[in-house]
């Protein structure tokens, strides 16, 4: 098996599990407030004023975070580009929803780590190979 085999088979295998949904699938129970999200992909951008500012591929700003953790719940919602979105309003809710997804995340991300190592004993491209599934499943793993 070479590389371009390993990335298909590990991309077939998260889609037949069914990849969790964020936040749907780690949901908490907590007073929400929904927001209107523009139907395609973002990044976060800058801090501006004690805000995460939420940037399009053009660096246009899409929104505005009042934290790091919320932008990063907001950029997990989004995977599938929804329309809108309902945000928890508790802050320590938000960060532990966070964490669950993250530690979801890791999980796969150690599973196709020990694969890999099976597969391709000595080679040091697991890096670009975990990048590629994730980008082509729109998974993204923030810090």
């Amino acid at each position: 098996m070479n590389e371009r085999n390993f990335i298909s088979l590990w991309i077939q295998t998260l889609n037949a599990e069914s990849i969790k949904s964020f936040p749907g699938d780690f949901a908490i129970e907590s007073e929400c407030k929904i927001y209107t999200l523009p139907g395609k992909g973002f990044l976060i951008g800058k801090e501006f004023f004690g805000e995460m500012e939420l940037i399009d591929a053009e660096g246009s700003e899409v929104l505005r975070a009042d934290s790091y953790e919320k932008a990063k719940f907001i950029i997990y919602a989004n995977r599938n580009k929804p329309d809108v979105v309902s945000i928890l309003l508790n802050h320590s809710a938000i960060k532990q929803m966070d964490s669950k997804y993250e530690l979801y995340l890791d999980s796969i991300t150690k599973r196709i780590d020990q694969d890999y190592r099976k597969s391709f004993l000595g080679s040091k491209n697991f890096t670009k190979i975990i990048n590629q599934i994730f980008n082509h499943l729109n998974l993204i793993r923030l810090k």
